[in-house]
């Protein structure tokens, strides 16, 4: 960056890698509103989808540590499985109208696969 006098500047922007994100948003999901549910799991869905960053997501899952993966298979479990068409709902309402159960279904196995520690 270089500021209006000429002086160049570095900056350095912290971002969240997509794995511990995805966990994140797996928890904050029951303590927001019903719009912000949507927007949280419907950013999952992207990141699983995206072929750009589901290999990293799925790497991080699998090298965090065996309680962090059984608290995210708890959470998964809980909003793509037996919690799906609510989730569906919710991400429907959120600009994700073309998101189906069986992509949520497809999320709770490659999430789950990467949580599984026995």
């Amino acid at each position: 960056m270089i500021r209006t006098n000429g002086e160049h500047v570095e900056v350095i922007t912290p971002v969240a890698e997509s794995g511990p994100l995805i966990a994140m948003k797996l928890q904050a999901v029951e303590n927001r509103s019903a719009g912000e549910q949507g927007t949280d799991l419907l950013d999952i869905v992207r990141l699983i989808f995206d072929e750009a960053t589901r290999p990293a997501v799925l790497a991080q899952i699998r090298a965090v540590d065996a309680a962090v993966a059984y608290d995210i298979a708890l959470h998964v479990d809980r909003w793509f499985v037996h919690g799906r068409k609510e989730t569906l709902h919710w991400i429907r309402n959120a600009a994700g109208a073309d998101v189906t159960l069986d992509d949520l279904d497809l999320i709770a196995e490659s999430l789950n696969a990467a949580a599984q520690r026995w």
